[in-house]
């Protein structure tokens, strides 16, 4: 709430005012909540946190994979990551944007099995979609249960060596 007031002075020096409240209509205040996961193929809800104390619309932009993008929490089910952004206007007019990132874990495809002969034939272990897994935990081990290859992220397929020498076949 402000007061404006104005002043007029006349050519004979004297002058006047009048003053008049005006009320300016908040903003919104609102998030659109953490960055989400999701695995390929499923579905997470948005949770945005609403704070306005008077009436609001929500829309969601792009509506790619959502449930209802003009709902406050809708369930989102993107193919790829994807980037929301919520758009949130009072009864008055007043809005205000705010975004959302939403990482698709894409199905990773592992391989159990490898030949590192040279024959060119999984002479690597490559598995697919890893690098979608931030922090991925990467653990192989040999058929007596020791561990022979670690990683944190998974960015170069294992070359089946252990300490730069191939394991031995079988």
């Amino acid at each position: 709430t402000h007061t404006l007031r104005y002043t007029f002075t006349g050519a004979n020096s004297c002058s006047n005012f009048i003053e008049q409240t005006i009320r300016v209509n908040p903003t919104p205040n609102a998030f659109a909540g953490p960055d989400k996961f999701v695995l390929e193929g499923g579905q997470v809800q948005l949770t945005p946190a609403l704070n306005a104390g008077f009436p609001v619309t929500y829309s969601w932009t792009p509506p790619t994979g959502l449930s209802n993008p003009n709902a406050p929490d809708p369930i989102a089910s993107p193919i790829d990551d994807i980037t929301y952004t919520l758009k949130v206007t009072s009864d008055k007019g007043c809005n205000k944007r705010y975004q959302v990132f939403v990482k698709v874990l894409k199905k990773p495809s592992i391989p159990n099995i490898f030949s590192p002969n040279g024959d060119g034939i999984h002479d690597k272990w490559v598995t697919s979609a890893l690098d979608t897994y931030p922090g991925c935990t990467v653990e192989i081990f040999n058929a007596y249960g020791q561990r022979i290859y670690y990683s944190i992220g998974y960015t170069t397929p294992w070359d089946v060596t252990i300490k730069g020498k191939p394991v031995p076949v079988g």
